[in-house]
């Protein structure tokens, strides 16, 4: 009879806590020749990161704010503390808030916006899932859609996207909608405007070209509220190749430079029409490498790149700063070599020496990705190549290239003591005999 009650009683207590927690109120507002985004009605500065890894690492670096692409992202699920529960539960318990993101289907994946059955479907979709988290307190906006128009003529997929964020402001007044397109060119931005009265912010996913985004925003005669929803390093489609069409990475360092020099040329030099941004990835994805935008290690080390976001975001570094790896010298960094070759490689740190000590070094050599997709779409991991590479003392290897003719690429990851690493690679060609 005790245990009963005593069930009963933490079963209340357990309802009295889950009905205590009040949505709060977001919206966007102009004040002058400024626009503001407030909730419950003081100002809230977007400092984000795209993706669901480790949203405690992104509370404790000053993060304030999670971006997500799709409905299974919020649904409940197992966290490293043993605790099975949505991404909302966990933003809130950390302070962080949530723009949730509803998948907008995409006319280059299949998606037929003549199709009326699978078109009410899409919005019956956009409906339950609004009705089921638009009183979550960790809820900051909807995020309707991302890159829908790409390879695609905009105008049709907009104005279905405009159907969608009229769902959520139909069934939730109390947060803004937001929409993410490629990039601001070709008029996208003023295409936006024009078929989507609904979307109240403009999302901007943009990589080496977002220094460029602020003022092409205005000669697309744009003067609303943006938020920079997608930055980071170089992306592979804009980036340097090889002769054989091998995309050239930034390394850890270089990249984290391209967050901060972007960041304040897009973002912090923006007061008036900026409302922050979400660093992108905040976790880990096979995308041309394992490395490339990820703001995590797949082993869940972070990079340098996270030092300048908590830069950015709280005016001080963190206390233990990742290992600044600049880069990989080798003979054989984008050049093609004779099968079966020995080469020196050595990891190259920020201030030009190979000194690691107090750091773990580990190499690996993988085959080229032979990945041709764009927009994010998923690819597989190439192959990791064993036996190919010898130590050659501390920060230094022997590679021998492979028999096999074809491309490859060598990594390097530099590891210290409190859960950081800085990476580099490099891609080379292996030629026919």
């Amino acid at each position: 009879m005790n245990l009963r009650l005593a069930c009963v009683l933490l079963a209340l207590t357990s309802s009295c806590v889950m009905s205590s927690a009040q949505p709060h109120a977001v919206r966007v507002e102009r004040q002058g020749e400024r626009w503001v985004l407030l909730r419950d009605d003081q100002p809230y500065f977007v400092k984000g990161g795209g993706g669901t890894g480790n949203p405690t690492l992104l509370a404790q670096l000053g993060g304030n704010s999670i971006r997500t692409w799709g409905a299974p992202d919020l649904e409940p699920r197992d966290w490293p503390d043993g605790t099975h529960r949505s991404l909302l539960d966990v933003a809130e318990e950390h302070g962080l808030t949530v723009c949730a993101g509803f998948w907008v289907q995409h006319p280059r994946h299949g998606f037929d916006y003549d199709d009326e059955a699978a078109v009410k479907a899409q919005l019956d979709e956009a409906r339950a899932f609004a009705e089921k988290w638009k009183d979550h307190p960790a809820l900051l906006m909807w995020g309707v859609g991302n890159e829908v128009t790409h390879e695609t003529d905009p105008v049709r997929p907009l104005r279905e996207v405009n159907r969608v964020a009229q769902v959520f402001k139909e069934v939730d007044p109390n947060h803004p909608t937001m929409t993410a397109i490629p990039g601001v060119w070709n008029g996208l931005a003023a295409h936006v405007a024009q078929n989507c009265p609904d979307i109240d912010v403009l999302g901007v996913n943009a990589y080496g070209g977002l220094h460029a985004v602020p003022q092409e925003l205005l000669r697309q005669g744009y003067d609303g509220p943006y938020v920079v929803t997608e930055f980071g390093p170089i992306g592979h489609w804009e980036t340097a190749v090889t002769p054989w069409g091998a995309p050239v990475e930034q390394s850890s360092a270089g990249k984290a430079r391209s967050y901060r020099e972007l960041y304040n040329l897009a973002v912090k030099s923006q007061p008036d029409r900026c409302l922050g941004a979400y660093a992108f990835l905040w976790g880990q994805k096979q995308e041309r490498t394992s490395t490339w935008y990820g703001l995590l290690l797949d082993t869940g080390e972070r990079t340098p790149a996270t030092d300048v976001m908590s830069y950015l975001w709280t005016g001080s570094w963190p206390a233990h700063r990742v290992p600044l790896v600049d880069g990989i010298e080798c003979d054989a960094a984008l050049s093609t070599i004779n099968p079966g070759t020995e080469h020196n490689a050595r990891v190259v740190m920020d201030d030009g020496s190979s000194e690691v000590s107090g750091l773990t070094v580990e190499w690996k050599l993988l085959r080229e990705s032979t990945a041709t997709s764009s927009g994010g779409d998923p690819e597989s991991r190439p192959a990791e190549l064993q036996g190919m590479i010898t130590s050659a003392g501390p920060g230094a290897v022997r590679l021998r290239a492979p028999d096999r003719p074809g491309a490859y690429r060598l990594f390097v990851f530099v590891r210290d003591a409190h859960g950081g690493a800085g990476t580099a690679n490099f891609p080379f060609r292996v030629r026919a005999e």
